[in-house]
């Protein structure tokens, strides 16, 4: 007696069903390991995490783009990376991405981008941008957290990155935001430093 055979949509529907069910186990369990990674993390405050040097715009219209200096810090105020290049835009914005776990809530340096403004409209359009944290996040730590901080520290700030960073978990409520410092008033060759910490706080001001 033969056996019945499995439909080929079946078949695709069981590979995708066993996949995503795959992949959820896999973010759960990363989700899970945010709680005791963020009680275990050292409390940060008034930390410098970015610097910043607008060079001027050039060009006009659609070519219009923007030049600056930017560098990532790590909270020992040792410098991770330097970026330097122009963006498409007239100005820059800067997106930052949160963990909130167990009373912290650690912001990361996501994306630098362009921006232009459509002054009949008023419209801003963004412009690709330059992937920030890919320069910080490697072997698994998070090199934010600089010197003396233990390689478990670096270690949990990245398991906390890493959540921050994934698209899916701006949908789970209250344990990811997207927040955007917007650059387009900074003066063309002063130096601006971003100060963030696991309280939370963003802000921009000038380096006196």
């Amino acid at each position: 007696m033969k056996q019945p055979v499995a439909s080929v949509p079946a078949v695709v529907f069981n590979v995708i069903f066993s996949v995503v069910l795959i992949f959820f186990f896999v973010y759960m369990t990363s989700f899970i390991r945010c709680f005791a990674a963020a009680e275990r993390l050292p409390t940060v405050l008034h930390y410098p995490v970015m610097r910043l040097l607008i060079y001027g715009t050039s060009g006009k219209g659609a070519e219009e783009t923007v030049s600056a200096t930017v560098t990532v810090l790590d909270t020992a105020g040792n410098e991770c990376v330097t970026i330097e290049r122009s963006w498409r835009g007239s100005s820059l914005s800067v997106d930052f991405v949160s963990a909130e776990f167990s009373g912290k809530k650690m912001l990361f340096p996501h994306t630098i981008y362009g921006r232009h403004t459509v002054s009949t409209r008023r419209r801003v359009l963004h412009h690709g941008g330059t992937d920030i944290a890919s320069y910080y996040l490697e072997e698994g730590r998070c090199r934010l957290l600089g010197a003396p901080a233990p390689v478990k520290s670096q270690r949990d700030a990245y398991t906390l990155a890493r959540f921050a960073l994934n698209p899916l978990s701006e949908y789970i409520r209250g344990f990811s935001h997207r927040y955007t410092v917007d650059l387009s008033r900074c003066q063309t060759g002063e130096y601006y430093v971003i100060t963030t910490g696991t309280d939370g706080a963003l802000t921009l001001a000038t380096i006196q």
